[in-house]
């Protein structure tokens, strides 16, 4: 049988997005002074795009892999977000077109420089943080897809899948700390959110500037929300695979306590199974799906 393929659009990645930001790389290089101002968006959406590339090199020897891999993709949201960023990149560069009328290809206007660095400061980070999201996204996924393809290779040494496993522990490293950098993240949202509350509204303007600065905190704090979710899915996908999440004969005894499950957010993207869990002794477990409130400390309140 001949090789099986992933490519974006079997994932649901559209043409669409992909000329987007492709279009939009164009655009920013063309007006050489305004990669001073969004020079890490460029540097993002390449990471967008070579992993994107990378993924159809890919190629998988069986159906079942391939199923599962695609399967995988999919449950990371990966084509969502990355059709999302694409319709953002096409704002985005309508958005530029605008703000920069005033430069020409060699020179960025101060004029224009004020407008995209000043006045459209949160706009901007908004979509920052929309392309920080996708790229982790699909980098995340992406390289999770490849791992663990190649360990579910009935042909690989003992050998060649201990080390996988350590590659898979290092992007476990790596996703948890882009999670906790969009928890500080957050964080940040929420102190400007305050600071704006708190500042005095424009007389010229009647404080609109500050209610779309408003709406725009609120967007990246949505965006960062989605994207700690699609890291976990990513994060728990790659523990399952590297750990083996078959957990079955649990037991607790002489008042001890246990969570075994999932967390809410992951559930129906991540294989697991549990059996044979019981308790003695007055112990307890807690045996399902959690939601984000739950903290092993409150369990054991409870539960003594």
């Amino acid at each position: 049988m001949d090789p099986l393929s992933l490519t974006a659009s079997t994932i649901g990645i559209t043409q669409f997005a992909i000329d987007s930001i492709v279009r939009l790389r164009e655009f920013i290089d063309n007006v050489a002074e305004a990669k001073e101002v969004v020079q890490d968006i460029v540097s993002n959406l390449e990471d967008v795009q070579r992993p994107l590339a990378a993924l159809e090199e890919l190629t998988i020897s069986d159906r079942k892999t391939y199923a599962a891999a695609k399967a995988d993709l999919e449950n990371t949201g990966v084509g969502e977000a990355v059709n999302k960023c694409g319709q953002a990149c096409a704002d985005f560069m309508d958005n530029l077109k605008q703000w920069t009328k005033h430069s020409s290809d060699q020179k960025f206007s101060l004029r224009d420089r004020f407008s995209v660095g000043i006045w459209n400061k949160e706009k901007i980070r908004t979509f920052r943080m929309q392309v920080q999201s996708c790229q982790a996204t699909v980098q995340f996924a992406i390289a999770s897809t490849q791992l663990i393809v190649q360990l579910r290779s009935e042909y690989k040494l003992q050998t060649d899948s201990e080390k996988l496993r350590t590659k898979l522990q290092a992007l476990e490293d790596k996703i948890q700390e882009h999670i906790n950098l969009t928890k500080n993240q957050q964080d940040e949202a929420q102190r400007r959110r305050q600071e704006l509350q708190r500042e005095p509204a424009d007389e010229e303007d009647g404080g609109a500037q500050r209610t779309l600065a408003l709406q725009e905190v609120e967007k990246q704090s949505r965006l960062l929300e989605a994207d700690q979710v699609s890291s976990a899915v990513v994060f728990y996908q790659v523990r399952s695979e590297r750990t083996g999440q078959d957990i079955g004969n649990i037991r607790t005894s002489d008042d001890s306590r246990a969570l075994v499950g999932l967390p809410e957010s992951v559930v129906g993207k991540v294989h697991q199974r549990i059996k044979d869990v019981t308790t003695h002794n007055n112990s307890a477990a807690a045996v399902g799906v959690f939601d984000k409130s739950v903290d092993m400390r409150d369990f054991f309140k409870k539960t003594l």
